[in-house]
């Protein structure tokens, strides 16, 4: 993972801190046409789901901001958890995850 490369949250995610401890809740809209559909005849299909990050995820989510490189982060990732092993290789696969699989972030 380049060092020098600054994501940024996609503006379609809406995240809050109303997960336990204060931690990042992502807000994802259950909005398909099929989840409509099944709303309205009757189905219990919540409008909104929600995902909420541990800590360490919550921590990285609230960094990428669109201005701190990746080495930025895992700075003040390393400070905020000093006893934690392997915070590089953590953080580039949590940030592929987050870019790759859940397409909560870009690289900009």
């Amino acid at each position: 993972m380049k060092n020098n490369v600054i994501y940024r949250r996609k503006p379609s995610v809406s995240a809050d801190n109303g997960g336990e401890d204060g931690n990042v809740r992502i807000v994802k809209a259950q909005n398909h046409w099929s989840q409509r559909a099944l709303r309205k005849i009757g189905l219990k299909i919540p409008a909104q789901t929600y995902r909420e990050l541990d800590s360490y995820g919550s921590f990285v989510f609230r960094q990428i901001d669109g201005e701190k490189t990746v080495s930025e982060i895992l700075s003040a990732l390393t400070d905020a958890f000093p006893d934690a092993d392997h915070l590089s290789e953590r953080l580039a696969l949590y940030l592929a995850h987050l870019e790759n699989e859940e397409k909560w972030i870009e690289k900009i």
